[in-house]
């Protein structure tokens, strides 16, 4: 707005002139472009920063939530072997993250249900079996239940519920034994004592992915026991017993059985682990054995269970 100011007589008089209106509009576009460039520079920011940050937080919670549901599966299936029931439990499996509305959809994972995983065995050799069976054998496939996450903020993860054990892997060498089988070592004095459970699952195979959530059920079926104390004529004697299992997770299961032989209290001399480091699978099965050199007594327990997915599947 203009001001001309004149004197007249002694007196200043001032006149006020208005914008044309091509100057008003000149302001109403400028205003609006400034207020667009903040909208445009809040709106980057969020989702440049806050997106990412909000669903790593959805992703890292979702994947808490799945191994909490792996090792309740796992509890189950110890929980039915131990007390030969329930017959039937069931778990819950969220099959997708929280989104974000209108900006990042839920990230959505794969469940697997494989009843003889290709590669995945447990095979156990004793000197003197049952009753001082020489040379007993016991070799079997065995299933697993399998989550892929693939996470786009969060590092991609994916569990395994392989032998008794729940497995969280991030790659071929970023693995462990999230919640360990049931393995058993106790020594006193020149007696050294090892319990171990070798779980087969059996069913239909099932490939699930939704947004939704899964029932897992696990129906109890066997327990078995085969239990040794060496040879039937000099019971107590040390013997020895070869254990392997075949896996796609090497890395973990070395990790994990090294850990737990070096600190089981046995001589260093009676057992062997191969491997007995972290190796790589890439893809492909990979033996770990255990050989124990002077056990005086070895049970081997053996239970199996049927897993069934999906509401109204049982």
């Amino acid at each position: 707005m203009g001001v001309l100011t004149r004197t007249e007589g002694g007196r200043r008089y001032r006149r006020h002139h208005r914008l044309a209106r091509s100057q008003r509009a000149v302001v109403s576009v400028v205003g609006a472009l400034l207020a667009l460039l903040v909208f445009f520079a809040l709106f980057g920011i969020f989702v440049t920063q806050y997106v990412p940050l909000w669903m790593n937080d959805n992703e890292a919670m979702y994947s808490s939530n799945i191994q909490a549901s792996f090792a309740e599966l796992k509890q189950n299936i110890d929980l039915q072997a131990e007390l030969g029931g329930p017959q039937v439990l069931s778990v819950p499996f969220p099959l997708a993250s929280q989104g974000i509305p209108l900006f990042a959809a839920p990230t959505t994972a794969t469940l697997n249900y494989i009843p003889h995983t290709q590669g995945v065995y447990a095979s156990v050799k004793m000197q003197y079996g049952p009753g001082g069976q020489p040379n007993f054998v016991y070799n079997q496939s065995l299933g697993t239940v399998q989550m892929s996450i693939p996470n786009r903020y969060f590092p991609p993860q994916q569990f395994i519920y392989e032998n008794d054990a729940v497995i969280q892997a991030q790659g071929d060498t970023q693995q462990v034994v999230a919640y360990p089988p049931l393995l058993s070592i106790n020594t006193s004095g020149n007696f050294q004592t090892v319990s171990l459970t070798v779980v087969q699952l059996y069913g239909n195979a099932t490939q699930v992915v939704s947004t939704g959530t899964e029932e897992v059920y696990s129906h109890f079926g066997s327990f078995t026991s085969f239990p040794s104390n060496g040879s039937l004529s000099a019971p107590n004697t040390p013997f020895t017993v070869t254990v392997t299992f075949g896996t796609l997770h090497p890395c973990a299961w070395a990790t994990f059985l090294n850990r737990t032989l070096a600190t089981s209290g046995l001589p260093a001399s009676a057992w062997t682990l191969t491997p007995h480091t972290c190796v790589a699978a890439l893809s492909s099965s990979v033996p770990v054995k255990i050989v124990f050199s002077a056990v005086t007594s070895f049970n081997l327990f053996v239970a199996t269970s049927t897993i069934v997915t999906g509401v109204g599947e049982i």
